[in-house]
């Protein structure tokens, strides 16, 4: 089972204890599969790294397979972790089935930090990213943390009067660090990742001296109209999913527009696990919805014998327990069949994970 073993947000003192008084987190080095795909570059702002991964595309490549779509890409973490390998595996995969160029901020994480400075430096990034490229070729995305800060920086945008992207792309978003919502207790036991106490410290940290439900802090309380039109991908094994379904009812409600996809017993952020059929199906949304599915960047990957190594062109990268936290909840048997499944279904194949319609 998927939450056989024990989760650091489940005691919320060991989890304050890892994160007060430690060396602040540096992020890991830009996997090989991502070497390969994308040159990355990485540029300072405000004393924080902010990457620009583009995709290469070779030369015999007709004109026009290439996209002109940007994404800035906010990486989850419950606002005190920094990006992890699975984050630029989740990079990878955009620019596979978009051909997007990706901004990747850094931005100021807690308890050293506060929402304040965290969103103030993300939106100096964007109002760099507008002297480039225009707003309609845009997307914000995001997941966990970083998609409730995408939200929050669609809705800084719009007081500021600033033009709003294209689109926000939301991979299970905390729209509300708050963990009152009653259903959350039935969910929490199949939830491999993510616990209420630990979440509770987490969200006092990055709040400062704000209430939990500050619009800069928790979305599900802002005003949401005059959002940009918004995606949103979950599923039924994620603990913060029943606030992303109020959120999607609050936007529609607004006269927004907001689209909610919802996979039976996929976990939370399940988009870094790309093995999966659930993964590999909202890339190809993803595709469909930007009109990009003719702009597949070329990077053949094939599944080996051994359950944590892929090929790719020759290069060998490993997905490890270390650099994917959840991936250690999940047994060896489950690992194994995932991988398994994922090497018989054939290259290019269409065959979609089904969601279920909240």
């Amino acid at each position: 089972m998927l939450a056989s073993e024990p989760k650091l947000m489940a005691d919320a003192e060991a989890f304050r204890e890892a994160h007060e008084g430690r060396e602040y987190p540096k992020p890991p080095p830009v996997t090989a599969g991502l070497r390969i795909a994308a040159t990355t570059t990485c540029r300072d702002v405000d004393g924080f790294p902010v990457y620009t991964v583009t995709p290469k595309v070779p030369q015999r490549m007709r004109p026009g397979r290439r996209s002109d779509w940007h994404i800035m890409y906010l990486h989850g973490g419950g606002y005190c972790d920094q990006l992890l390998s699975l984050h630029w595996e989740i990079v990878l995969n955009l620019i596979r089935y978009t051909g997007a160029t990706v901004t990747v901020p850094l931005y100021p994480l807690a308890p050293e930090h506060t929402h304040e400075q965290g969103n103030a430096l993300v939106e100096r990034v964007y109002r760099g990213l507008l002297d480039k490229v225009s707003a309609d070729r845009v997307v914000l995305m995001g997941d966990s943390a970083g998609g409730g800060m995408c939200l929050i920086q669609a809705m800084r945008y719009r007081d500021a009067g600033l033009p709003q992207p294209a689109r926000l792309i939301l991979f299970a978003p905390w729209v509300t660090v708050l963990t009152t919502n009653p259903e959350m207790a039935a969910v929490e036991p199949y939830d491999p990742v993510l616990a209420r106490p630990g979440m509770a410290v987490a969200a006092r940290w990055w709040a400062g001296s704000d209430d939990l439900t500050h619009p800069q802090v928790s979305p599900l309380f802002a005003d949401v109209k005059g959002l940009p039109p918004a995606d949103f991908y979950s599923g039924t094994a994620d603990l913060l999913t029943p606030d992303v379904r109020l959120m999607v009812e609050k936007i529609c409600a607004a006269g927004g527009r907001a689209e909610m996809v919802e996979y039976p017993d996929a976990i939370h952020v399940y988009v870094g696990a790309s093995f999966t059929p659930e993964a590999q199906t909202t890339y190809r949304r993803v595709a469909r919805t930007l009109e990009t599915s003719n702009v597949h960047v070329p990077l053949r990957t094939r599944f080996v014998t051994s359950p944590t190594a892929l090929i790719a062109r020759g290069v060998i990268f490993r997905v490890g327990d270390g650099d994917t936290p959840w991936i250690g909840h999940m047994g060896v048997r489950e690992r194994w069949q995932l991988i398994r499944q994922a090497a018989r279904t054939p290259a290019g194949s269409q065959t979609e994970a089904e969601p279920h319609q909240p």
